[in-house]
């Protein structure tokens, strides 16, 4: 607390304290106030606090600031002061063509009507805003500029002679530099602003002013010395000219080289200048250790040209504590990157390095973790402590955050950010659905990865040179290339779809366009209650329709009428097709169902819908205290320590069977509570022994047992999913009794503790009964600066797999480096030394994923805010949204992921299955194919691959199998 002392000018000196000055209450003039002390009991006193005392009262030059500064009065006068200087430095460049003869007397009264306006409005302005006593007329900059913008044109009004008053050229300058400060005050962003400008709008003009105005000030005063004291007949456009030739072409490789000293003496601080005063967009990347294979994916992502070309000039700042090492001295000394990416010693904990690297000014925050570390709590919690320090520092730009541990998001959320993408969640969440459906890793990183045409030739290249080691043809090859290159974008939808069924809508785009809209974003403006027994419609004002927090997102809503307001999420190839959505015109003539709904039956919004800010997120049910209602299916979702009972309830609650050793079993068994579906003791190793058609996850960590399991057998035990398949978690470290406590609430989850490395182990886990393996890379272990040897151990647990195994078994790898993915090659001589990871059969097959695939995805989100959202919704399921229902507009609901065979569409077109799936409110997204070939040995092998969103009259081959999206298993295809 702070306290009044004495207003006298002495201050009480007491231990500890801070002490400093506040104006203390008089009725006489600002200039003339004394002050009063107050001292502050507490070392860590922000000065940030506020300017007054209970007992001050604000002058009323600052009440009037306060009321200008929040009314569009304040607006218009910032406006007249920027066209009175532009006015002046017009008049100025008219002046430039008399300089041998006398100025004409019109336009020296002109200017010096125009200078007198100018004073008599910046005058009361500055007397309000800025002045505090006579010093400051020559302290602040803005009276200085404006003397030495006045008083040339007071000096040609007494002598209007050129010749006489040659001595004024260097005064002409600082007119065009007051005036690109009156100009960028005007520009800059405000509510009350009379110009509504966007902030795309306004941060481009801000940028072209400040070149026009760097150029302008330069021209001026190489105009001025070179015709007054030089004597060159140059004009101002020539002068002009020269200025921008100088700044585009002197270089090494230039021939023109200015003929004295001034111009280049002048063209250096027109360089300077520029480098110091011209803003330039960037983002800042704060990470505690630079995780090479991470910074790839990113930077490639980040500048890929299918974000446009604007991108190409942002520049990104990597804020670290260390030095960088030679790998990354190397990969950021490419020649993409070496003049756009600069990396800066420092921490974002201290302000004097967020200053240093402009951090008020940056566009975006990316905090990025270190996915490989024995200490994943530090390392969220250190990023929880950056978070909050670049928060407090300015709350601008926005934030960007990687997260470890699950647990940890809500820590996160707190700030606010843009977005949160947790590791673990999403990694696991992504390998237990490559169990469920084949190709998932593969078709979710295509259509959340940027591929340009330039992208989608080089591999069209690669891939045929290699097709012979790989075993497709050329029409398999530009399958998956096509399929691969599609994307996800968001689009405004066509106001001709107003009234329209979506799938019919979801039908028409396909067979009209080629893209597929599979998802729905429905604007947050309304509110309602039920207060009546019947639902209140209210129309929020203040709505956003730019913020993508607006919106819940919805995919497959099936029966979901379009009001025109919402917007879509399509599958396309590049995004003039998703463009052309937003001026499609809907002809009646065609053979469309097309369905009207009365307003008041229109699907309206609830308030639980309201609430839930981000669409439907992994962690939303903790935030969401109201229960749905009875006759709406209940969604589950896989939940943290801190939602046991929740879970509980859900699960079976089969213990995890512990095999060969019954001693643990004994340890911990106490501190479980089992089920009648709970098994004897001695009865562990008889359920091991018979298990078949199991999912084993193969650990191979020496030190700790694989964080955060849940979330891999959560999706596993969804409801929806008809059968249940046994996981067996096969690893050398025994689960810590909390992780044991987690995973035992799932059904049919059992732990056998073996090598996976070793033979010995995987026979315990029963490895050649199994339908599928899942091998999880050693999280714990650190990345060495060296040989990409990370992988190793997860190779040789591949390799150890398929020669145990008879049968084709699905075998999914974490890789820790893409470029390894290509060693999963049944056929090593198809393996070569040059093969990308994206020509692998491993990837193509959707058996491979690497943590890096996630830095694409959070720097995907920096340019399509809902693609996180809906990567959670298709991973965990979204809470159900209770929407107004009708005859005619039943409520939406979640669709699901699947991936169901087509036997009865064999030898028929896409297309058909297209439009059959639709009309069964079912939405395809791609095919799974599969491929016997042989191999250099005589043997046969099948070789699988994506191929998302086909074209409508490719033929259906016997062994496709169809991703899709819906509410239930399909069937009757």
């Amino acid at each position: 607390m702070s306290r009044a002392v004495s207003t006298t000018p002495e201050s009480i000196e007491e231990p500890n304290h801070v002490t400093f000055l506040l104006p203390s209450k008089t009725s006489s003039s600002s200039s003339s106030r004394t002050s009063s002390d107050v001292s502050v009991t507490s070392t860590n006193f922000a000065l940030k606090q506020p300017r007054y005392h209970a007992l001050y009262q604000p002058s009323w030059r600052e009440q009037l600031a306060v009321e200008l500064d929040n009314s569009a009065i304040g607006s218009i006068w910032k406006l007249v002061d920027a066209f009175l200087n532009i006015l002046l430095c017009l008049i100025y460049i008219a002046h430039t063509a008399y300089m041998r003869d006398s100025l004409p007397t019109f336009n020296v009264c002109f200017e010096v009507v125009v200078a007198i306006l100018l004073l008599m409005e910046y005058i009361p302005k500055f007397y309000i805003y800025e002045f505090e006593s006579w010093k400051s007329i020559f302290t602040k900059v803005s009276p200085i500029l404006t003397a030495l913008t006045v008083f040339p044109v007071f000096a040609t009004a007494m002598d209007p002679v050129f010749k006489e008053t040659r001595y004024i050229v260097f005064f002409y300058p600082f007119r065009f530099i007051r005036c690109y400060l009156s100009v960028h005050a005007c520009l800059v962003r405000s509510e009350k602003s009379v110009l509504k400008l966007g902030q795309v709008t306004s941060k481009t003009l801000i940028f072209l002013q400040s070149i026009l105005f760097l150029i302008l000030t330069g021209s001026s005063l190489l105009h001025g010395v070179e015709y007054a004291y030089m004597e060159e007949d140059v004009t101002f456009l020539d002068a002009v000219f020269f200025t921008t030739i100088m700044l585009g072409t002197v270089g090494y490789l230039s021939d023109i080289v200015p003929d004295n000293a001034f111009p280049r003496i002048l063209l250096l601080v027109i360089f300077t200048t520029g480098l110091v005063f011209i803003p330039q967009p960037h983002v800042i990347i704060i990470t505690p250790t630079i995780e090479l294979p991470s910074l790839k994916h990113f930077l490639k992502e980040f500048y890929s040209l299918a974000h446009g070309s604007a991108t190409v000039n942002t520049k990104v700042v990597i804020l670290n504590p260390l030095d960088p090492t030679d790998r990354v001295k190397t990969f950021l000394s490419d020649p993409v990157f070496a003049h756009r990416v600069q990396y800066v010693r420092g921490s974002s904990l201290d302000a004097r390095n967020l200053e240093k690297v402009d951090a008020k000014n940056a566009s975006a925050y990316f905090i990025l973790a270190k996915k490989y570390t024995q200490q994943s709590e530090v390392i969220d919690a250190e990023n929880v402590l950056k978070a909050i320090a670049l928060s407090k520092f300015d709350e601008g730009p926005k934030l960007y955050i990687q997260c470890i541990l699950p647990e940890n998001k809500i820590h996160f959320e707190s700030l606010n950010p843009d977005q949160i993408i947790c590791i673990d969640e999403l990694k696991l969440a992504i390998l237990a659905h490559s169990c469920l459906t084949p190709g998932f890793s593969t078709l979710l990183y295509g259509l959340t990865t940027s591929f340009t045409f330039e992208s989608a030739h080089e591999l069209r290249r690669g891939t045929r040179k290699r097709r012979s080691s790989i075993g497709l043809d050329c029409e398999d090859i530009e399958d998956y290339i096509t399929g691969f290159s599609q994307s996800i974008y968001t689009t405004t939808l066509s106001d001709h779809f107003s009234g329209h069924n979506f799938l019919s809508v979801v039908e028409r785009l396909y067979d009209d366009l080629g893209v597929v809209l599979f998802a729905l974003g429905i604007p947050k403006k309304y509110s309602f209650s039920t207060s009546s027994a019947s639902w209140m419609f209210d129309y929020k004002d203040d709505y956003d329709v730019n913020d993508p927090k607006n919106y819940s997102i919805l995919i497959n809503p099936d029966d979901y009428i379009l009001n025109g307001d919402e917007i879509g999420f399509v599958i396309a190839l590049d995004g003039s097709l998703a463009d052309d959505i937003a001026t499609y015109e809907w002809h009646n003539g065609q053979k469309h169902k097309i369905i009207s709904v009365p307003s008041e039956q229109q699907p309206l919004l609830t308030n639980d819908t309201l609430k839930n800010v981000g669409g439907g997120s992994y962690f939303d049910k903790k935030k969401n205290h109201q229960p749905a209602p009875s006759d709406t299916p209940h969604y589950e979702y896989p939940h943290r320590p801190d939602s046991f009972t929740l879970r509980r309830q859900r699960a079976f609650s089969t213990p995890l069977v512990l095999a060969p050793d019954h001693e643990m079993l004994h340890d911990y068994s106490h501190n479980i509570t089992l089920s009648s579906h709970s098994h004897d003791v001695e009865n562990m190793n008889s359920i091991i022994e018979k298990i078949t058609d199991h999912i084993l996850l193969c650990d191979y960590s020496q030190t700790t047992f694989p964080r955060n399991l849940d979330c891999f057998v959560s999706p596993l035990r969804k409801p929806h999913l008809e059968k249940i398949t046994p996981i067996v978690i096969l690893s050398p470290t025994r689960p810590s009794q909390n992780q044991w406590k987690i995973l035992s609430q799932f059904e049919k989850v059992y732990f056998v503790e073996g090598n996976p490395m070793m033979r010995e182990g995987l026979d315990c886990g029963r490895v050649r009964f199994a339908k599928q393996a899942v091998v999880l890379a050693d999280s714990s272990r650190l990345l060495r600066n060296g040989e990409k040897t990370e992988d190793a151990s997860a190779m040789l647990v591949f390799l150890n797999i398929k020669a145990m195994c008879k049968q084709n078994i699905d075998v999914f790898v974490e890789f820790v480096h893409m470029d390894n993915m290509k060693f999963m090659s049944e056929d090593a001589s198809a393996i070569d030394k040059s093969m990308q990871a994206h020509h692998s059969p491993a990837f193509m097959a959707g058996t491979c994923f690497s943590l890096s695939m996630l830095d694409s995805i959070i720097c995907q989100s920096f340019y399509q805010p809902h693609i996180v959202t809906i990567i959670e919704q298709m991973l965990f399921g979204a809470p159900p949204l209770h929407l107004l229902s009708g005859p005619t507009c039943p409520a939406p609901s979640h669709s699901h992921f699947y991936q169901i065979p087509v036997k009865s569409f064999i030898g028929c077109q896409y297309g058909e299955l297209f439009r059959s799936m639709v009309q069964k409110k079912v939405i395809p997204l791609g095919l799974y194919r599969t491929k016997k070939v042989k191999t250099v040995n005589g043997n046969e092998k099948e070789l699988k691959y994506v191929y998302t969103c086909p074209k409508s009259k490719v033929l259906l081959r016997n062994d496709d199998k169809v991703f899709v999206l819906s509410k239930k298993v399909p069937t009757g295809f």
